[in-house]
């Protein structure tokens, strides 16, 4: 009986002793893994250690202790003097590696790539390619529509404001800067020739520099729009057409003389608070002729709620000499009040206009600067996410007494058209002017129909 018992113990005590086994191997391999890896460990910590060692002595700092200290490396968990905890991914990982790697070198190098880490940039490139076909009394044509090319630039600072910038080109789709011509010269025989024109196919439209103060605003130099565009805009919305009756443009220009629409040589300082926002501006140049030349604007818009907005601008310039001679006074300026409603699907938008010298007229011999009065509307309706809706008008009444002008001059447009979205940055478009008016002959202005595709990037 007994041996029957031992053999019975032997058999159940097995599993537990082979078990026993296992976890003393197990024990045994998990021990020498620790050790070669609290070996490798070692190493590394040495060649790290050396590795900071070299550094200092670089940046001229081997006496530092920190530089010096055995074991692993610390990593200060504070950003240093050339680094941002906020940087955003203006730049990508290859270029912070290498300002970082550039940032070893010592001298005065070190000290600029240090400096600009410790900024935070942004940068944005952005354009919109437009391209329309104008039928109407005349052939068929096809134009670009007012095509550009932008940056944005941005970068904040350590006290909490901001550097930024923008500088955007009007660019060209259809045309080149030369155009061809015939001639009945004896050179060319008759054979068509290429000329060079005036204008440039890439020019300004915007450039300006400025500062982002935490709580006062910000303040901007340079080519801008203007602060009176900041309520005469609101109608300047069509695809093609619009945007004639506020004297924003005056006599064909972008406004940038008289401070209007994109105004030259400007200082602007915009701020907000609470429900107000507002805008002061002048201009620092002098004109072709070198005339005395002062300027001032001022913006400002109420907005009770989202959904709301009533604003009134100005903009106003004193000019001497050559603009005094043919005006007969030395005032140039225009004065605004509109209001606008923006709650999807609805966009509206309502101004007049009261100007003085503002916009002219130009003869063989002549040039005729005066007043006048203009309102502009604009209506949109989102009718679903690739149908829009628009309309609205444009009428002045120019107040002209001058036998070369006919009475019924001015501007009378209804407009109408539809754009189908493709994107939320493309679509196609159709935009038709219906005129009543006349010119300064007294010809009727034919209504024109267009057709265009707009791409946003």
């Amino acid at each position: 009986m007994r041996p029957l018992l031992y053999s019975l113990l032997i058999v159940l005590a097995s599993p537990y002793a082979l078990a026993q086994g296992d976890q003393s191997e197990q024990v045994a391999e998990l021990q020498k893994l620790i050790e070669d890896q609290t070996r490798l460990l070692s190493d590394q910590s040495a060649q790290l250690a050396s590795l900071a060692q070299r550094v200092a002595e670089l940046e001229g700092r081997a006496g530092d202790p920190q530089a010096t200290s055995g074991g692993l490396v610390a990593l200060d968990p504070e950003p240093g003097p050339g680094q941002d905890t906020d940087r955003t991914e203006a730049l990508d990982t290859d270029e912070i590696g290498m300002e970082q790697k550039q940032s070893l070198r010592t001298g005065k190098e070190a000290v600029i790539v240090e400096d600009a880490i410790a900024l935070s940039d942004t940068m944005d490139i952005y354009g919109s390619m437009r391209i329309f076909a104008e039928a109407g009394a005349d052939d068929p044509t096809l134009n670009d529509g007012s095509s550009r090319l932008g940056i944005r630039l941005a970068r904040e600072l350590r006290n909490g404001n901001t550097l930024f910038g923008r500088i955007e080109w009007k660019t060209n789709l259809v045309d080149s800067d030369s155009e061809f011509t015939v001639s009945d010269g004896e050179a060319s025989d008759g054979i068509v020739t290429s000329s060079e024109e005036t204008d440039s196919v890439l020019s300004t439209r915007l450039g300006y520099l400025g500062i982002r103060f935490e709580n006062i605003g910000e303040l901007t130099f340079g080519k801008q729009w203007s602060v009176y565009y900041d309520v005469a805009g609101w109608t300047d919305a069509f695809n093609v057409y619009g945007g004639t009756a506020l004297s924003v443009y005056p006599a064909g220009t972008d406004g940038g003389a008289v401070g209007s629409g994109r105004a030259d040589n400007a200082v602007i300082w915009r701020n907000a608070r609470g429900k107000f926002s507002y805008g002061l501006q002048t201009q620092l140049k002098t004109s072709s002729d070198s005339d005395d030349y002062k300027a001032l604007g001022g913006s400002l818009i109420f907005s009770p709620n989202d959904d709301w907005e009533i604003g009134a601008a100005f903009t106003t310039s004193r000019i001497e000499g050559t603009f005094e001679e043919i005006a007969g006074d030395d005032n140039s300026g225009v004065a605004t009040i509109g209001m606008r409603y923006h709650r999807s699907p609805w966009n509206l938008a309502f101004s007049v206009a009261q100007w003085n010298n503002h916009d002219a007229i130009f003869f063989a011999d002549d040039t005729l600067i005066y007043d006048g009065f203009g309102a502009e509307l604009f209506a949109s309706y989102q009718y679903s996410d690739r149908w829009q809706v628009y309309g609205g008008f444009n009428y002045t009444d120019p107040d002209i007494d001058d036998p070369r002008v006919d009475s019924d001059f001015g501007i009378e447009q209804l407009l109408l058209g539809a754009s189908v979205f493709a994107t939320e940055e493309s679509f196609a478009y159709f935009e038709a002017v219906l005129s009543n008016q006349k010119d300064v002959n007294g010809e009727r202005v034919d209504s024109v129909l267009s057709t265009g595709f707009r791409f946003d990037f």
